[in-house]
């Protein structure tokens, strides 16, 4: 998956006066094209707005999105007390 083009699918369900995100985790897809076609299927059987979605781009390198398959999340603190910076990666898992 190339960290430049991944997509994120983020779902909500609404009512009303209402949407809030749906129970279900965020699906990544390699492309933002893979994440619009995808959207369109998932959205096909709410033609009323009952549930509605929309992709994101997202950086898979550097990022506090969900890490994609094969990956784990590690977070890296520079700096110390108030001064401290904190930066969330994706790195590989160790095939073990």
């Amino acid at each position: 998956m190339d960290p430049a083009t991944a997509a994120v699918m983020i779902m909500l369900s609404c009512s009303a006066s209402l949407c809030r995100p749906t129970e279900s985790r965020p699906v990544v897809y390699p492309s933002m094209e893979e994440c619009q076609a995808a959207l369109e299927v998932r959205l096909a059987p709410w033609p009323n707005g009952e549930m509605i979605g929309r992709c994101k781009q997202i950086d898979q390198t550097a990022t506090g999105s969900i890490p994609p398959e094969g990956y784990a999340a590690v977070q890296v603190t520079r700096g110390i007390g108030s001064d401290a910076v904190t930066t969330n990666y994706f790195v590989p898992r160790a095939d073990n």
